[in-house]
């Protein structure tokens, strides 16, 4: 196969008729930019088949739900492609982290098994975020953990450093600029935290938003809660009580913007480098609040890019151990000045009050401790830089897998 990549479009069985599922074929996180650089793709249509061409069928999922529906949706040459060997279902959901792994192995034995000598269903691959997918799935499907995100954003930096370093941002009043320490001026750090909260809807993001009402964060630090899908419901399952009052609060607040007042649409724009340095220079710590905290998923989006290229220490909201796996891709974190045991704790309530607790001992820092601190930690700021760099400079696994498919 070389470099291409001949992929049989999957628009008419799944994009045309369930579009709030699925993607158009090649238009999501599959065909990603590093993946450009190695392969072009030749796309058929199903009734347009080579008998002595080997094929990929790519289904691009939006939602977990895509994966099992679109197991029964194949057209039946496309079956008897995969049964002879010539083809391989390809199911691309890099984009998110939400799959759960042990209910697709009981989903598995109870719908697919009973097939297994109609359908080779060794010729199937899940391309999925979720870290732990591969080593916990159960079935003869195969599971591939990609790294979606870590991959295509430290790829298109790579690129912005070839380009002078600079991306122009059209929607945004300034543009994405790769620093470096010697930018960085700790004498106008004035502010604790930056968070940006674009989708609002996720209890999580209720929650820290209801710290900052309660402590009343919003106007002296960098801090922006679009409301996009916001519920108003209050997260009582996991916000300690005593932000309850705060959390109802939420409804009455006006949307709090730092840099997307000239756009239309703050819901559906690109986030990967839409950041300002200003909102870094001017804080001391970022709160991510990553796409996932309730459940046992391992999932790492754009959200922690952004304090990682921006040279910036951090507080990561996501499932438990999620600071454990980043530090297996070779990124330090600041336990000592800030006490990570949080994300040991299993339960989800007393995760997010072990946050608050650490966010409180923060705030009661002099802004001289806090720079002290800086001082300290910028070799490690610098190392987590590179080692986001560095992985744009590498084949990825996505990569080695298809190569290896095609072999």
């Amino acid at each position: 196969m070389g470099n291409i990549l001949n992929i049989i479009n999957s628009d008419k069985n799944f994009y045309d008729t369930h579009n709030g599922h699925y993607m158009r074929c090649v238009k999501g996180a599959f065909y990603s930019s590093e993946l450009k650089e190695h392969f072009k793709v030749n796309e058929v249509d199903v009734d347009n088949i080579d008998e002595n061409t080997n094929y990929i069928y790519l289904i691009e999922c939006v939602t977990q739900d895509a994966i099992y529906s679109g197991f029964f949706k194949l057209p039946q040459k496309v079956l008897d492609l995969v049964n002879q060997n010539r083809c391989k279902v390809i199911f691309s959901y890099e984009a998110e982290g939400d799959l759960d792994i042990e209910f697709f192995n009981e989903w598995y034995s109870l719908t697919c098994k009973p097939r297994e000598d109609e359908i080779k269903f060794s010729n199937f691959y899940v391309l999925h975020c979720e870290l732990t997918c591969e080593k916990n799935n159960k079935t003869p499907i195969n599971f591939f953990n990609s790294t979606h995100h870590f991959d295509s954003l430290s790829f298109e930096l790579n690129k912005i450093i070839e380009n002078d370093n600079h991306r122009k941002l059209d929607k945004f009043n300034y543009d994405f600029y790769r620093r470096k320490s010697k930018d960085i001026n700790i004498d106008n750090k004035s502010k604790h935290f930056l968070c940006y909260l674009r989708n609002c809807g996720r209890p999580h993001r209720n929650a820290i938003a209801s710290y900052f009402q309660h402590n009343n964060l919003w106007d002296n630090n960098n801090l922006s809660f679009l409301k996009n899908s916001f519920r108003g419901d209050i997260p009582k399952d996991i916000l300690p009580q005593q932000y309850w009052n705060s959390s109802v609060e939420l409804n009455d607040l006006p949307k709090v913007e730092l840099d997307t007042q000239n756009l239309q649409d703050t819901q559906g724009f690109d986030t990967s480098f839409s950041s300002n340095w200003k909102h870094y220079q001017e804080t001391f710590l970022s709160i991510v609040s990553e796409t996932i905290y309730e459940n046992k998923s391992k999932f790492f989006s754009e959200k922690i890019c952004k304090p990682l290229v921006n040279l910036h220490p951090f507080i990561l909201m996501s499932t438990p151990y999620s600071l454990r796996y980043l530090k297996k891709f070779g990124f330090k974190t600041f336990d000592g000045f800030i006490d990570e045991s949080y994300d040991k704790e299993e339960n989800d309530l007393k995760r997010m009050q072990m946050i608050f607790d650490e966010l409180d001992k923060f705030r009661s820092k002099s802004n001289e401790e806090l720079k002290d601190w800086w001082s300290e930690i910028l070799p490690i700021l610098e190392h987590n830089q590179e080692t986001f760099i560095n992985m744009g400079n590498k084949k990825t696994k996505k990569i080695k897998l298809l190569e290896k498919l095609y072999d």
